[in-house]
Protein backbone atom coordinates (compact mmCIF):
# COMPACT_ATOMS: atom_id res chain seq x y z
CA UNK A 1 0.00 0.00 0.00
CA UNK A 2 1.40 3.64 -0.76
CA UNK A 3 1.52 6.50 1.48
CA UNK A 4 -0.98 8.29 -0.49
CA UNK A 5 -3.75 5.29 -0.04
CA UNK A 6 -2.60 4.89 3.76
CA UNK A 7 -3.18 8.66 3.90
CA UNK A 8 -7.04 8.01 2.73
CA UNK A 9 -7.60 5.19 4.82
CA UNK A 10 -6.45 7.00 8.01
CA UNK A 11 -8.22 9.91 7.46
CA UNK A 12 -11.51 7.93 6.99
CA UNK A 13 -11.17 5.52 9.76
CA UNK A 14 -10.21 8.90 12.09
CA UNK A 15 -12.90 11.64 10.67
CA UNK A 16 -12.54 13.24 14.49
CA UNK A 17 -8.50 14.42 13.74
CA UNK A 18 -7.36 16.99 11.06
CA UNK A 19 -4.92 15.28 9.21
CA UNK A 20 -2.42 17.90 7.17
CA UNK A 21 0.79 17.81 5.13
CA UNK A 22 4.21 19.78 6.85
CA UNK A 23 7.80 19.31 7.22
CA UNK A 24 7.53 16.45 9.60
CA UNK A 25 5.17 14.40 11.56
CA UNK A 26 4.01 15.69 14.48
CA UNK A 27 0.41 15.59 17.01
CA UNK A 28 -0.94 18.72 18.26
CA UNK A 29 -3.26 17.65 21.14
CA UNK A 30 -4.95 20.97 21.20
CA UNK A 31 -5.90 20.94 17.54
CA UNK A 32 -6.18 17.41 17.22
CA UNK A 33 -4.23 17.73 14.28
CA UNK A 34 -1.65 15.26 13.03
CA UNK A 35 1.03 16.49 10.85
CA UNK A 36 2.69 14.03 8.06
CA UNK A 37 5.76 14.62 5.82
CA UNK A 38 4.36 12.99 2.87
CA UNK A 39 8.04 13.74 1.21
CA UNK A 40 8.72 10.88 2.97
CA UNK A 41 7.36 7.09 2.89
CA UNK A 42 6.99 6.70 6.06
CA UNK A 43 4.23 5.09 7.37
CA UNK A 44 5.02 3.80 10.97
CA UNK A 45 5.61 7.20 11.48
CA UNK A 46 2.01 8.13 10.18
CA UNK A 47 0.82 5.44 12.15
CA UNK A 48 2.78 6.47 15.38
CA UNK A 49 1.20 9.97 15.20
CA UNK A 50 -1.95 8.39 14.96
CA UNK A 51 -1.46 5.97 17.96
CA UNK A 52 -0.38 9.64 19.99
CA UNK A 53 -3.82 10.96 19.48
CA UNK A 54 -5.89 7.81 20.18
CA UNK A 55 -3.93 7.39 23.50
CA UNK A 56 -5.31 10.69 24.22
CA UNK A 57 -1.34 12.13 24.62
CA UNK A 58 -0.93 15.47 25.70
CA UNK A 59 1.35 17.22 27.28
CA UNK A 60 3.86 16.39 30.33
CA UNK A 61 5.62 17.97 33.01
CA UNK A 62 8.35 15.30 33.26
CA UNK A 63 10.78 14.72 30.44
CA UNK A 64 10.72 10.73 31.07
CA UNK A 65 6.94 10.99 30.84
CA UNK A 66 7.36 12.06 27.09
CA UNK A 67 9.88 8.88 26.60
CA UNK A 68 7.07 6.81 28.18
CA UNK A 69 4.38 8.13 25.72
CA UNK A 70 6.58 7.72 22.82
CA UNK A 71 6.97 4.19 23.82
CA UNK A 72 3.10 3.75 24.55
CA UNK A 73 2.33 5.15 21.04
CA UNK A 74 4.81 2.99 19.39
CA UNK A 75 3.50 -0.13 21.39
CA UNK A 76 0.08 0.55 20.18
CA UNK A 77 1.05 1.24 16.58
CA UNK A 78 3.02 -1.94 15.95
CA UNK A 79 0.08 -4.08 18.02
CA UNK A 80 -3.30 -2.58 17.03
CA UNK A 81 -3.09 -0.08 13.80
CA UNK A 82 0.25 -1.53 12.00
CA UNK A 83 -2.00 -4.80 11.61
CA UNK A 84 -5.23 -3.03 10.65
CA UNK A 85 -3.03 -1.60 7.71
CA UNK A 86 -1.16 -4.40 6.95
CA UNK A 87 2.14 -2.59 7.66
CA UNK A 88 5.07 -4.61 9.00
CA UNK A 89 5.92 -3.34 11.95
CA UNK A 90 7.68 -4.62 15.70
CA UNK A 91 8.56 -2.98 18.50
CA UNK A 92 12.01 -4.38 17.58
CA UNK A 93 12.07 -2.78 13.60
CA UNK A 94 14.70 -0.09 13.29
CA UNK A 95 13.02 2.64 12.42
CA UNK A 96 10.89 2.07 16.21
CA UNK A 97 14.20 1.84 18.19
CA UNK A 98 16.25 4.87 16.25
CA UNK A 99 12.74 6.83 17.29
CA UNK A 100 12.97 5.85 20.99
CA UNK A 101 17.12 5.96 21.00
CA UNK A 102 16.51 9.37 19.88
CA UNK A 103 14.43 10.39 22.75
CA UNK A 104 17.13 8.07 24.63
CA UNK A 105 19.51 10.69 23.64
CA UNK A 106 17.66 13.86 23.85
CA UNK A 107 16.84 12.96 27.44
CA UNK A 108 20.29 12.21 28.20
CA UNK A 109 21.54 15.59 26.81
CA UNK A 110 19.17 17.14 29.04
CA UNK A 111 19.31 15.52 32.54
CA UNK A 112 23.65 15.72 32.10
CA UNK A 113 25.32 17.96 34.20
CA UNK A 114 27.20 21.13 32.36
CA UNK A 115 29.42 21.05 34.96
CA UNK A 116 30.04 17.32 35.92
CA UNK A 117 28.55 15.47 33.61
CA UNK A 118 26.82 13.02 36.17
CA UNK A 119 23.45 12.61 35.46
CA UNK A 120 20.63 14.85 37.64
CA UNK A 121 16.97 15.29 38.48
CA UNK A 122 14.70 17.00 36.84
CA UNK A 123 13.12 19.53 39.63
CA UNK A 124 10.80 21.20 37.46
CA UNK A 125 9.70 21.00 33.82
CA UNK A 126 12.63 23.07 32.55
CA UNK A 127 15.22 22.87 35.50
CA UNK A 128 18.01 20.08 36.55
CA UNK A 129 19.63 19.55 39.44
CA UNK A 130 22.83 17.93 39.54
CA UNK A 131 23.27 15.20 43.38
CA UNK A 132 27.05 15.16 42.74
CA UNK A 133 28.35 18.73 42.22
CA UNK A 134 25.29 19.95 43.20
CA UNK A 135 24.49 22.99 40.12
CA UNK A 136 21.36 23.23 38.59
CA UNK A 137 20.73 24.20 35.16
CA UNK A 138 18.12 25.07 33.21
CA UNK A 139 16.83 23.96 29.51
CA UNK A 140 15.40 24.92 26.65
CA UNK A 141 12.13 23.03 24.75
CA UNK A 142 14.75 21.69 21.91
CA UNK A 143 13.45 18.40 20.60
CA UNK A 144 14.35 19.03 17.20
CA UNK A 145 16.75 21.86 17.22
CA UNK A 146 19.83 22.85 19.21
CA UNK A 147 19.67 22.04 23.20
CA UNK A 148 20.96 24.63 25.77
CA UNK A 149 21.61 24.21 29.49
CA UNK A 150 22.23 26.97 31.07
CA UNK A 151 23.52 26.94 34.90
CA UNK A 152 21.86 28.97 37.25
Amino acid sequence: MSMDELLLLVRRDFPNYTITTGDDFSWAPAAKTITVDTKHNLPAQLLHEVAHAELGHQTFSRDIQLIEMEREAWEYCTKVLAPRYGVSLTMDDDVVQESLDSYRSWLTSRSSCPHCGAIGLQKAKDTYSCMHCHVQWQVNEARSCRLIRTIK
